[in-house]
C-alpha cells in the first residue's frame, strides 16, 4: 500500500469480489453519499472510496453512515495527489474480475448490477457504454456534457469501427475493464490534475484484444459550475497540463501508426490565442509529430478563420525567424 495512504477496512469479509468500482473523492462527500446509494451492496462488488485528503475526512466515518457499509473500503490519503494518484491507489486494492470507476459527483443507474451481471462473462476485455448526463444540483434536468461519447458509440454501433471508441474515449467510468489487462500491463493513471485519465484509457483500448460496445446506458454523468472540466483551459496551469498528456498521446499513436485524429491540434490553436510561450515551446517540438513544420502548420490552420490563419503563420515564422 502507498506510504502516504491509509486503509479504513469498513465491514469488509474475506472475499472474492467480482467487480472493483473504484471513487476518488475530494471534498464533495454529500455526492459521494448519492454516489455510493447508487451501488447497490452486495457481496460481488467491492467499492473502494479514496479521499484525496479531505479537509475534515478523519471524520467521515462518524458523519456517513454509507461508508460503513459492508463490502466497502474507505482509504484516506494524506498526499493531495489529484484524482490520478487516487485511482492509482485504488487499484493496488482492487481484488475484482472487472474494473469500474465512478467520479464521486456522478452515479450509476438503477439498474445497474443487472447490466454489469449480463456481461460478466463476456469474453471482451473492454466493455463501453453509454452515459446520461444532467445538472448536479438537480438531476432532473439534463445536460449536453459528454453527448460527444454517446455519439461515437452510435457510431461504432453503426458502422463496426472501433478506433473511436478504443482511443477517443478519455474517460474511465462507464466502462468494465478486466483486471488482468491492467495488471499485465502494468496500466496506471497519470499523477497530473488534469487529464489524467487519458493516457490509462488509450492504453486500455490499445491492449484490449477483444472489446464490446454496448447500447446501454450504465453510468450518469453530472455538471457542476465548480468541477475541474468546466470553464475548460482557463485554470491556472490547466492548458499546460493538458498539452503534455496529449502531446504524449499522440506522440504514442503515430509511434504504433494508429494516429487518425491530431488532439495536439485544438491546443495548439488555444495557445496561439491564450499563452505564446507555450505555443513557441511545442513550435520546436511538431517535428515530433509532424514530418514538417508547414505540413503541421497547415494541418493545425485546417478549417480556421483567415484571421487565425495569418496570425499562426506569421507568429510561426516569427519564431522559426529567432525574432520572437
Amino acid at each position: 500500500m502507498d506510504k502516504d495512504s491509509v486503509s479504513i477496512v469498513a465491514n469488509i469479509k474475506t472475499m472474492t469480489p467480482t467487480y472493483s468500482i473504484i471513487i476518488p473523492h475530494k471534498g464533495i462527500p454529500d455526492l459521494l453519499m448519492r454516489c455510493l446509494r447508487s451501488i447497490p451492496v452486495s457481496e460481488d462488488i467491492q467499492v473502494i472510496v479514496v479521499d484525496d485528503n479531505s479537509v475534515g475526512a478523519d471524520t467521515y466515518l462518524e458523519r456517513y453512515s454509507e461508508l460503513s457499509r459492508p463490502y466497502l473500503e474507505f482509504v484516506r490519503t494524506t498526499k493531495g495527489g489529484g484524482t490520478g494518484y487516487a485511482r492509482n491507489v485504488g487499484l493496488e486494492h482492487a481484488k475484482g474480475k472487472w474494473l469500474l470507476f465512478a467520479d464521486a459527483d456522478d452515479f450509476f443507474v438503477e439498474d445497474m448490477h443487472d447490466i454489469i451481471s449480463s456481461y460478466v462473462d463476456s469474453e471482451a476485455d473492454v466493455i463501453y457504454f453509454k452515459n446520461k448526463a444532467v445538472l448536479s444540483e438537480n438531476i432532473n434536468i439534463e445536460s449536453n456534457r459528454c453527448s460527444w461519447m454517446n455519439r461515437k458509440i452510435d457510431q461504432c454501433l453503426k458502422d463496426g469501427d472501433e478506433w473511436p471508441v478504443r482511443f477517443k474515449l478519455f474517460v474511465p467510468w462507464a466502462k468494465m475493464v478486466k483486471r488482468d489487462l491492467v495488471v499485465k500491463y502494468n496500466i496506471r493513471f497519470d499523477e497530473v490534475v488534469y487529464s489524467a485519465d487519458v493516457y490509462f484509457s488509450m492504453l486500455v483500448g490499445y491492449h484490449a484484444g477483444i472489446i464490446k460496445v454496448a447500447n446501454i446506458t450504465l453510468y450518469v454523468v453530472t455538471f457542476r459550475p465548480k468541477s475541474l472540466s468546466a470553464e475548460f483551459c482557463t485554470k491556472p496551469g490547466e492548458l499546460k497540463t493538458r498539452a503534455e498528456v496529449f502531446f504524449r498521446e499522440e506522440k504514442f499513436l503515430i509511434r504504433h501508426n494508429i494516429c487518425r485524429v491530431r488532439s495536439m491540434r485544438k491546443y495548439l490553436l488555444i495557445m496561439l490565442k491564450k499563452d505564446h510561450s507555450l505555443f513557441k515551446y511545442y513550435f520546436y517540438k511538431l517535428d515530433e509529430l509532424y514530418p514538417s513544420k508547414l505540413l503541421a502548420l497547415l494541418d493545425i490552420s485546417k478549417g480556421t478563420s483567415l484571421f487565425i490563419k495569418i496570425k499562426l503563420y506569421i507568429y510561426s515564422l516569427l519564431i522559426w525567424a529567432r525574432i520572437l
